[in-house]
This record gives C-alpha cells, structure tokens and sequence, in this order.
C-alpha cells in the first residue's frame, strides 16, 4: 500500500510537495519499482509495490592488529567485521578474527535479551542477560589488551568455550521459560533456539582451531548461513510495521530462498542469494536507522544481521 504524507504549508501559505511513501523509501536506498527481492529460488512474494535494493560492494579485507596478531576487517556498519586476512592458514590468526567476531555477536545478544525483557517481574533473567553481556566485553577487553603467543592459545579457547556453552545453557532454559509460560519476555522462543544454534557453531568453531585445523567446508558453510538467513528474513518480516507491504513480501521471498538453499546447498545458488540479502539488509538498516522504514526493528539489530550476512560471504568465499 502507499501512503501520503501531507507536510504543513509554510511559505507565505504555499503548500510544500506531498512526500509520498515511494520518496521515503527512495531516501533509504530502496526503489518500489521492478521486481521483488527473490534471491536465487525466483518465489512470488505478494505486495502492491515491489522493492529492489542497490548492491552493496563489501569491499577488500582491511589489515588491523589485535592483540598483537595480524587480522582483517570488512566494514559498511556500524562495527568492524573481523576476518582473517586472504588465504591465512594460521589458529592463532583465526583465533583471534573468530572470537573478535562471534565474541560481539554473543554480547550483542545478550543486550537484546536485556532489551527485550521489561518490567520488575522479569528483572532476574534480565539481570543475568546483562551480566553476560559484560562478561563477553571483558573477555573481548581482555584479549585485545595481551599480546598473544602460541602458549596462549589454548588457554583463549578454553576461556571462550567456558564462556560460551554457559551463555549456551542460559538460552536454552529462556527458551523453555517462554514457552512454557514461566516468562513472559519479549523474546520469542525461536529467536533463543536461533541464537543458540549460533552459539554452539562458535563452540566447534573454536574447538576446529585446538585441533589446527582453519578450513571451512561448503558443505557446512552453506547450509548453517541459510538456515541463520531464512530465520533472520522470517524475524523481519514479524518486526516491520503492518504497512510495510513491500519489505514485508521482500522478507518472505528471502526466507523461501535460503529455505530453499539449505534443503539443497549444492545447487549453486549459494553466492547469488547471499548478495542478495546483504543489499536488502543493508538498504534495511539505513532506513531503519533513519527513521524511513517504520517497525520494532532496533538499529543495533539491523546491523547485527547485516554482518553476519557479510560474514556468509566471507565464509563462503574461503569455503573449500
């Protein structure tokens, strides 16, 4: 649907122009025009405007120093996005860019469990939310103040799988607090088993370094970033405003896409469909970041989606 926004007449009584949905939506980087976002399946999404979304160049690996080890970055948010440099085959290099990056994803969790548990009657899981929230920011803290040697790498992994798998176990019991009623949050039940997912990946992440091994394989690659897409795009959907219609029908034809993609990962779609989701992420966080898009969605979720989508691409790129 579209809707018009009639702006106050100034100027001696001249009525300034009609600034329409379709220009509010333009100013985000969104054009309500052409085609639907379909990603690689080409599924119909339903809407009475069709968006599509400018593409997103993420732009070469930029070199950063952490704890005394050599990394990259990707950027184009609001945060780095932590990445070995091309073709390194160092654990030390990987433990680091991982838990650089997975380290904030689980902080950034924690904040959005925290935001999403109101009122006095839920302030104990929020309190431990928070509590979590600050235990991933010293532990990130802490690394990037040492200087890291080969003897120190088990004793990183160690403290991060030690850390992890509690954060683990804390959203599996939200996550049965909410659907059996206990709480009441916010946070839906799907949205702890997703972060958790995200959670054990991090765990056999690093678990895969212990043992030197820095490779990642397609055939795991592929369908794990689909099945964290189709959810995320499934999330987006419930959180725009009702009259969203056309990134409502952009959300749903992403989640059959990676829906798709997962059920086959070896049909060759994998690199069409990720570039896809991070042009509508993105065009999806600047207009939600300036108030162009209307939802629930908070900016500092929108951004979080969006780097994971980039972190796809990064993975899938370096993917054997």
């Amino acid at each position: 649907m579209t809707k018009s926004i009639e702006i106050v007449p100034t100027l001696a009584g001249v009525a300034q122009p009609v600034v329409t949905r379709r220009s509010l939506m333009e100013i985000a980087g969104v054009s309500l025009v052409g085609t639907v976002f379909l990603g690689a399946a080409g599924c119909a999404a339903a809407a009475s405007d069709k968006a599509t979304f400018p593409h997103v160049d993420t732009g070469p690996v930029a070199p950063e120093t952490v704890a005394g080890i050599a990394v990259g970055t990707l950027g184009g948010g609001t945060k780095p996005i932590y990445v070995t440099r091309p073709g390194s085959r160092d654990p030390i290099e990987h433990t680091v860019a991982d838990t650089l990056f997975w380290g904030d994803i689980m902080m950034e969790h924690a904040t959005f469990f925290a935001m999403l548990m109101p009122g006095a009657e839920l302030a104990a899981p929020r309190g431990e939310a928070e509590r979590f929230q600050k235990r991933f920011a010293d532990h990130l803290a802490r690394l990037r103040g040492s200087q890291m040697q080969p003897r120190d790498l088990a004793g990183l992994h160690s403290s991060t799988i030690e850390l992890t798998r509690a954060f683990i176990d804390y959203k599996k019991t939200m996550q049965h607090a909410q659907e059996t009623g206990r709480y009441r949050t916010l946070v839906w039940p799907s949205f702890f088993d997703h972060t958790r997912k995200e959670a054990e990946r991090f765990v056999r992440r690093i678990e895969q370094l212990g043992r030197g091994d820095v490779t990642y394989a397609r055939a795991e690659v592929v369908p794990f970033w689909a099945d964290k897409m189709e959810e995320h795009a499934l999330f987006i959907a419930q959180l725009l405003d009702p009259d969203e219609q056309a990134l409502i029908g952009a959300a749903d034809g992403a989640s059959k896409t990676f829906a798709k993609l997962e059920a086959n990962p070896g049909d060759g779609g994998a690199d069409k469909a990720v570039a896809s989701i991070i042009d509508f992420k993105t065009a999806a966080e600047k207009g939600i970041r300036t108030g162009q898009i209307q939802s629930i969605i908070h900016p500092a979720l929108a951004d979080h989606v969006r780097r994971e989508a980039v972190r796809f691409k990064d993975e899938l790129s370096r993917a054997a």
